[in-house]
Formats: structure tokens, sequence, C-alpha cells
């Protein structure tokens, strides 16, 4: 089952990785899986999506780079052609050049969508700097201080994934609102009804004989006492 703290050991572990020399592939693939564990605890697919686009055109662009530094057309470019630039020549030297840069610079686009979701959905603002970053040392590393803004952004991937709270955030997406709580009902004060009035008896009796006679009669019938 996927959870937060998952991704937060893996993702942590994984930038750590990526930025060791040798092993930096096992970080990246450790951010993958991390990405995905997000992705299903906030139930938003397009993220790992996102992440694995941006994955693949950076192995794509990796494997560019590595045949830039093994025919020495990358040094031929750095140095204006007083390296030779290999088997490619200078044009060949450029295309490659070119090529690592444009799927460097789509592979850090996705990613920083990837981690753009991520920070909205998680309520960690690193995400979004460290994609911000990726992004900005991929247009720059043309003039190679890119590296070292890539650098700086895998800080920031560091300390992102370590910011994870094990439970998500309430703000997982825009409009978003909390539950409120229910007010508690005020009871109701039942007022006591008034006791219609009795209505006047119809019939009366005599106070000597105790004949019953009719409430309007001023004599008695039976005794002829006069009633009050």
């Amino acid at each position: 089952m996927a959870s937060l703290s998952t991704a937060k050991v893996l993702g942590g572990v994984g930038g750590i990785f990526a930025i060791i020399p040798g092993i930096s592939l096992v970080g990246w693939i450790l951010i993958l899986v991390a990405v995905k564990e997000v992705s299903d605890v906030s139930q938003d697919r397009t993220i790992f999506d996102d992440a694995l686009i941006a994955g693949i055109t950076a192995v794509i662009g990796a494997i560019t780079f590595v045949v830039l530094l093994a025919s020495g057309a990358f040094w031929g470019v750095i140095t204006l052609g007083a390296i030779d630039f290999g088997v490619f020549g200078v044009m060949g030297a450029l295309a490659l050049l070119g090529t690592f840069w444009l799927l460097l610079i789509i592979s850090s686009l996705f990613l920083k969508r990837a981690y753009d979701k991520i920070a909205q959905h998680l309520n960690v603002g690193a995400f979004a700097t460290a994609g911000l970053l990726y992004l900005i040392g991929a247009l720059t590393v043309i003039v190679l201080v890119g590296f070292l803004i890539l650098l700086i952004a895998m800080v920031f991937q560091i300390v992102a994934y370590f910011s994870i709270q094990d439970q998500p955030s309430p703000i997982l997406y825009p409009g978003y609102q909390p539950p409120q709580q229910m007010p508690t009902p005020v009871p109701q004060v039942i007022q006591p009804q008034a006791t219609p009035p009795q209505p006047a008896p119809e019939f009366k009796f005599c106070f000597k004989c105790g004949t019953k006679l009719p409430a309007s009669a001023v004599y008695c019938t039976n005794c002829g006492t006069k009633q009050s």
C-alpha cells in the first residue's frame, strides 16, 4: 500500500544517491519510485506520468552526453576546435550537443510539472523550488553555470523529500474547502400553554333544598327560595 513515509525515505535517500557519481542512476530510480508513491496517495496519475517522461528523456539525454564525451566532440565544442571534434566533425558535434540540451530541457519541464503538483498536493514548497531550479539549470547548462544550478536543485530535492509529512496536507487541490464543524443546535424552550378558561356552568343548585335549577333561575321551583 502506498504511503508518504515510504516516499519520504525513498526520495530522500534517492536524492542523496543521485548526487554521487557511479550510483546516481540508482538514486533516480528510487526517486521515481517515491514519486509513484506520492502519485498513488494523492490519486493523481499525472504526477507519475510526468516524472516517467522526465526520466525517459533524461536517460536518452545521458546516453547522448556519454557519446559526446566518448567521441571527443564535447571537448571540441568547449574549446572551439582547439581539441579535435572527434569522429562526428563540427556539425555532428553541434548536433549531438543540441540534442543533449533539448532532451535536458524537456526532461526538466516534465520534472517541474510533476514537482509543482507534488508541492500543491503535499503543501511542500521545496518541491516547486527544486523543479524551477532544474528548469533554469537545464536552460543555462549550455554556458556551464547550469551545472551548478542543477546541483543546487538536487539539494532542494533532498530537502523536499525529507520535508514530507506522514499525513497528506488538507490542502489537496485548488478550491478545496476543509469540512466545517456543524454548529451545536440550540435547544428550543417550549413555552407552557395557557389553560383555556372553563365554560360557565349551564345550571345551578338551590342553596336551600339542593334542587337542580337552570343557571338563569331567580327562584327555586321546589321551595321558592330566591337565589342570590
